[in-house]
């Protein structure tokens, strides 16, 4: 079988592929996750002054407090220091005072949204059974890292490379289990054996 002369004009289905960068700008939608469509919607919203007022309905289900018992109460039912609970207060501050800049606007609720939903899942996926099966506190501490905090602190910097608002690192994520963990939708003990 000869391939030197291969007719270069090929119009065969691949070839006749509309080129998605013509149709909207620079970003291609085939290459950029979700997120990334996110981080580069939330850019133009910045840029252009875009504003939202008020939460999104899906954001207030994470921003509702779901019971009584205080961050500190359940980190400390956790058996986390004094010392480990004011680190994990302060983190959830420094978030807490980016999420009132960010809440303004509505893409920046979408992605956190979506770290939260991550957050969640990967807690009641990997923490929880851990909790449940009575594990050390080292032991929870290094799968939060493993399994929350570097998966999604990826996730980030790939996503959200070229990202200058957000600006989250390690500590935002970490502040973003505190706050969900204050609004109680996270628990550090196994309160059916309480």
């Amino acid at each position: 079988m000869e391939m030197g002369n291969q007719d270069v004009n090929n119009t065969g289905p691949v070839d006749r592929q509309v080129n998605v960068n013509t149709l909207h700008g620079n970003i291609d939608f085939s290459k950029t996750s979700r997120l990334g469509q996110r981080f580069k919607k939330l850019k133009e919203e910045v840029e252009k002054d875009i504003r939202y007022s008020g939460f999104i309905d899906d954001f207030n289900r994470y921003n509702t407090e779901l019971d009584g018992r205080s961050m500190p109460d359940k980190l400390a039912d956790g058996g986390f220091s004094t010392t480990e609970i004011r680190r994990a207060t302060l983190k959830k501050h420094q978030y807490s005072k980016k999420l009132e800049k960010n809440k303004l606007y509505e893409t920046a609720q979408l992605i956190d949204l979506e770290l939260f939903a991550m957050i969640n899942l990967n807690f009641e996926t990997f923490i929880e059974p851990l909790i449940e099966g009575g594990a050390t506190k080292v032991a929870i501490k290094e799968c939060v890292r493993e399994k929350i905090i570097i998966p999604i602190f990826d996730l980030i910097n790939q996503d959200g490379q070229d990202d200058t608002f957000l600006n989250y690192n390690v500590d935002d994520i970490y502040g973003m289990i505190f706050f969900l963990t204050g609004k109680c939708h996270l628990n550090w003990a196994n309160y059916d054996n309480l």
